[in-house]
């Protein structure tokens, strides 16, 4: 008998009960289920915000670990539920709503179910307000039990996905966008190392959004910032962010998910 990791990662918060629900369904269908805790703080609805913080966590699970993610502001309407397979060897269950779209990127796409057999809900009436509990859930439980993918529901094609802007150069500026303000206030955007493979450590860089530029040192770690001083670097995901050590970057640059940012060298460098 399989018994798979099952790793949760919602917007559900600790506060409420809906957490401890979907646990429990899952449990009463695998009593030795193993549960991890990925997220339960993704900002309430933001699919792009939680797109991001999927791919990032789920990158450094294991194979085969089975994860039951639930952003899901659609929940009741035409959005299907899905099982995602990716090539990494992973697999996803939660709503065709976008979430899965930079796990797709990263991962590439196996195979994809709809999720539509009754027989492996929780009950074959289902709440119209939380699939987390009642579909998403008991379908993670009894893979996590040897089911097979192709028996909890049919195949599709067409996962839906995000549409984003990949960095782009226009002239000597490169284009990128926020994806992801950290618990920190780091500006985290989707330019990554190798976009930057030119630019060395200690150059300036300028740093446009919207209407306000900045002057930023291109550094290695955050603790090479003055307390309060402005600072870009690529973080352990890869990815250029822009930082304050020991303070909020999108706080002082008043940015937020899908805000543009420009980027060249500075006159001063």
């Amino acid at each position: 008998m399989s018994n798979r990791l099952i790793a949760l990662f919602t917007d559900f918060g600790q506060r409420d009960a809906y957490v401890a629900q979907m646990k429990g369904a899952i449990l009463t269908l695998n009593p030795q289920a193993r549960l991890i805790d990925l997220n339960h703080e993704v900002d309430p609805f933001d699919i792009r915000a939680a797109a991001y913080l999927l791919e990032a966590s789920s990158r450094f699970m294991p194979a085969e670990t089975i994860f039951v993610t639930v952003i899901d502001p659609g929940v009741g309407f035409a959005r299907r539920p899905l099982l995602l397979q990716t090539q990494a060897g992973k697999w996803y269950v939660g709503p065709d709503n976008g979430l899965f779209t930079s796990v797709l990127e990263r991962q590439g796409l196996q195979a994809a179910y709809e999720l539509n057999k009754s027989a492996y809900f929780r009950e074959p009436q289902v709440s119209t307000t939380f699939h987390g509990r009642d579909i998403f859930g008991p379908v993670a439980a009894h893979l996590s039990l040897g089911v097979k993918p192709r028996d909890v529901g049919s195949p599709v094609t067409d996962p839906f996905t995000l549409t984003s802007t990949p960095p782009h150069w226009v002239q000597q500026t490169l284009v990128g966008e926020i994806r992801h303000i950290d618990h920190f206030g780091n500006a985290i955007t989707n330019i990554t190392r190798d976009d930057l493979e030119h630019v060395r450590l200690g150059e300036l860089l300028t740093c446009t959004i919207g209407l306000q530029a900045y002057t930023v040192p291109f550094v290695r770690t955050y603790a090479e910032g003055e307390a309060g001083e402005l600072i870009a670097l690529i973080n352990s995901d890869d990815a250029f962010e822009l930082a304050i050590s020991q303070g909020s970057a999108a706080a002082y640059v008043k940015t937020e998910v899908g805000h543009h940012v420009h980027l060249r060298l500075s006159v001063e460098a």
